[in-house]
């Protein structure tokens, strides 16, 4: 945790920030300019003096031609030291219920900080300069367990499930990294209290949305509110999709048992032709309850798949990490059909000292297959 140097004249910088997983980075440097010794494997990586913005150097390949020597450097933000442990347990290390901020910081504190296999300390698996933020009681309630997966895929499941993101954060007094849960802000038109919501903007006409000013657009709401359309010249060369390929609605739980004994419980009451029926297997549990539980998650999964795309443009008052941010939930219109999508992922893309963004948009899984990109462009300031 020492600085070693700054690092401002690069060729590019390409980073991916995401709200459920672990995001990846790409640096393109000149050998010959100052400080790139420095970038060595496990150096990281601050972004604009941002200490929420930490990149973990994994790679670096040196590609030489006849009058230069160029590096690339590639990575993940910080979160990718997750990856380096698994959820080291006999048995299942279970969660009951609880809130997920308290269930992220769970696996992350006992197999990354204060590491235990079963109920054996094992400190070799800790990491010294990790810590853990106090919690806040964050997201939904429910109920978690896990076994032998990997430590950054099981946060990234959780997060998913619950709508709750995490990130670590570089703490330069203690010279540590703090893991910390992070809940979207809701600045969609559809907030509660708020009179403006789909149904009020789709009776307007061009004109009158793009005359609506982001001050006229607080209405009584809590949190002024951010809207992607076609009518506002913001969201441009727009495409929506309504797809139910995968669409399920009844699901046969099973769990634990063979043949007749087997223990099963039906989810869902669609009936007739709309009634979507899939087997859900969850050999491993036995608890009636618990079964109910874990199978609505997967349930949940076949939904139907919504989504508009298009390159989105800042406006006035609607910019990029001043006006909304990574994880907030948005109001998005395309060809008169208006949905309310999380930002989950943004890619900022450095150079010739501009910075491009592009925003993919989506909610629980399999949502995330359905990312959509926007692209914003501004100067660096």
């Amino acid at each position: 945790m020492n600085f070693y140097g700054i690092i401002t004249n690069y060729e590019s910088l390409i980073c991916i920030w995401n709200y459920y997983e672990c995001g990846t980075f790409e640096l393109t440097i000149n050998k010959n300019k100052a400080n790139t010794n420095k970038l060595q494997k496990d150096n990281m990586i601050i972004v604009n003096k941002k200490d929420d913005k930490i990149l973990l150097i994994d790679k670096i390949v040196i590609n030489t031609t006849k009058n230069s020597k160029t590096l690339k450097v590639t990575g993940t933000c910080i979160k990718g030291i997750t990856k380096r442990r698994i959820i080291a347990t006999n048995g299942y290390d279970r969660v009951n219920e609880d809130y997920a901020e308290n269930i992220q910081k769970h696996y992350l504190k006992k197999h990354m900080v204060e590491s235990y296999y079963d109920n054996i300390r094992t400190p070799e698996r800790d990491i010294s300069w990790v810590k853990i933020a106090p919690s806040q009681n964050r997201g939904i309630k429910t109920v978690w367990q896990a076994r032998l997966t990997n430590l950054h895929d099981e946060e990234k499941h959780i997060s998913e499930d619950t709508g709750l993101g995490w990130k670590g954060i570089l703490n330069r007094n203690e010279k540590c990294i703090y893991f910390d849960s992070i809940r979207g802000t809701d600045r969609t038109v559809n907030q509660s209290e708020n009179p403006n919501n789909h149904k009020f903007l789709s009776s307007l006409t061009h004109e009158e949305l793009q005359q609506y000013t982001h001050e006229q657009l607080k209405g009584r709401i809590k949190h002024p509110y951010i809207i992607f359309s076609e009518k506002k010249k913001n969201l441009l060369e727009g495409k929506t999709t309504d797809d139910n390929t995968n669409y399920k609605n009844v699901g046969y739980v099973a769990g634990k048992g063979e043949n007749e004994d087997r223990l099963i419980t039906v989810l869902g009451t669609a009936t007739g032709f709309n009634r979507r029926e899939v087997l859900i297997d969850l050999n491993n549990i036995e608890d009636p309850l618990e079964l109910k539980q874990e199978g609505q998650k997967k349930l949940d999964t076949y939904k139907i798949i919504q989504s508009i795309e298009g390159k989105v443009y800042q406006i006035p008052n609607m910019e990029w990490e001043k006006d909304f941010f990574l994880g907030d939930l948005v109001t998005l219109e395309s060809d008169g059909i208006y949905e309310d999508k999380r930002i989950i992922q943004a890619k900022e893309i450095y150079e010739r000292n501009n910075i491009t963004v592009e925003l993919g948009f989506g909610d629980k899984v399999p949502s995330l297959g359905e990312e959509i990109k926007r692209v914003i462009t501004r100067p660096i300031n």
